[in-house]
């Protein structure tokens, strides 16, 4: 069923099972703390997100923030996890609110919450006052059931979205993706580009990072991505292309093994799953053209052998 989404703290038809978090990256703790609103809803509640966007004012504990993952992927996640609403009013609406206002107004009186689920170390109302005790208790009170979930550990430490931005931020990609649960991903729109590598003979798309988002360690990694209803393997450099000229701002450049057809302005999803090198500044472009090649190589033969023959 489609998620419908809400940009305002509208008064709800039907009381609901909240789950509440900013839940970037919708990791696997996240997942824990969604998926108990879901099966709490049952029949007679509206499984619901409650979460908040970051544009024009963020929280003083997430000062240095930048997003894991795009509005359309998170969207995308809490579809399958069952969620029907996401409530993302904008911080700067939200932020003055005391924490027993923000329970009593919005959760109660105007969402009608019934069920309410957190992690274990959310904070809510202005200051991040309010604790997850105090969350229980007002729940209490109001007649709300409170659940706080617990931290799921991964290697003796708390699965957390700090956790993952630090791994993706030092290539670690593959730890990221375990404790996201899926492939760590972004799907911005296909621009247009110099087209050197069509002349090269390894056509790539370029995608542009928004300034607001997490940038990957720059360098070469392992991808894949689905085009239609297939499922292609690809070499994708993040980075500023030192070889032929710097760009003003981080680019994905992907090589799609196997692809042919044009993709201007489309938005692909580019999963990444292995880093294999750091950008370099190559003496020319035969040396990056072999690099290129070797890549793709290594790519083909650990995640699709059955392509080789096309090399």
């Amino acid at each position: 069923m489609r998620l419908k989404i809400l940009h305002k703290l509208e008064p709800m038809e039907r009381e609901i099972s909240v789950a509440l978090g900013l839940f970037d990256g919708v990791h696997q703790g996240h997942r824990s703390v969604i998926a108990q609103a879901v099966e709490g809803a049952g029949e007679e509640l509206l499984p619901v997100v409650l979460s908040f966007r970051t544009q024009h004012a963020i929280p003083a504990s997430k000062k240095g923030y930048s997003t894991i993952i795009t509005d359309t992927v998170k969207q995308s996640i809490l579809t399958g996890l069952g969620v029907r609403l996401l409530i993302e009013p904008d911080f700067l609406d939200i932020k003055d609110y005391t924490a027993e206002v923000f329970v009593r107004e919005i959760l109660i009186n105007r969402l009608r919450a019934k069920q309410i689920v957190c992690g274990y170390d959310y904070r809510f109302g202005k200051g991040a006052a309010g604790s997850v005790e105090l969350l229980q208790a007002l729940g209490a009170q109001y007649g709300a059931e409170v659940t706080v979930m617990p931290p799921l550990l991964d290697g003796g430490e708390p699965v957390s979205s700090t956790r993952i931005r630090r791994c993706i931020e030092q290539g670690e990609i593959e730890q990221a993706n375990r404790l996201l649960g899926y492939d760590y991903c972004f799907d911005f729109p296909v621009i247009d580009g110099a087209k050197l590598g069509r002349t090269i003979g390894v056509p790539t798309i370029n995608q542009m990072f928004k300034p607001e988002f997490l940038i990957p360690k720059f360098g070469v990694y392992a991808s894949y991505m689905t085009i239609g209803h297939r499922k292609y393997w690809g070499v994708t450099n993040v980075g500023i292309k030192p070889t032929v000229h710097n760009t003003s701002f981080p680019l994905a450049e992907t090589h799609i093994i196997g692809f042919s057809g044009d993709l201007y302005k489309k938005r692909i999803k580019v999963h990444l799953v292995e880093y294999l090198r750091s950008e370099q500044r190559f003496s020319g472009i035969p040396e990056l053209k072999k690099a290129i090649q070797e890549n793709i190589r290594c790519v083909t033969q650990r995640y699709c052998k059955e392509s080789l023959d096309s090399l």
